[in-house]
């Protein structure tokens, strides 16, 4: 009987200390913020081109889209442990 409850405890530990921190959670929503408002900039850049805007605009929102991707990307990493190692 007490193998059991030992056993239900070190359950309960272990997925107490795997579940991610308020500022973790935060840090994630952060990163994937910045996609959807990148996504909506390039859609607005390219509505504007065809409109007779500059072609820095759609550009700039594949940029912005390309930059967000990486921000997703490195913190995935950097949550998992696996930090990219910088030159």
């Amino acid at each position: 009987m007490s193998s059991h409850l030992v056993e239900i405890a070190r359950v309960c530990q272990d997925q107490a200390v795997n579940q991610p921190s308020t500022s973790e959670r935060f840090s994630r929503a952060l990163d994937w913020t910045g996609l959807p408002l990148s996504i909506l900039l390039l859609a607005i850049g390219i509505r504007d081109y065809r409109d007779g805007a500059s072609v820095g605009w759609p550009i700039g929102g594949a940029v912005l889209v390309l930059v967000s991707l990486w921000v997703i990307y490195r913190g995935m990493h950097r949550r998992n442990g696996r930090a990219i190692k910088s030159a």
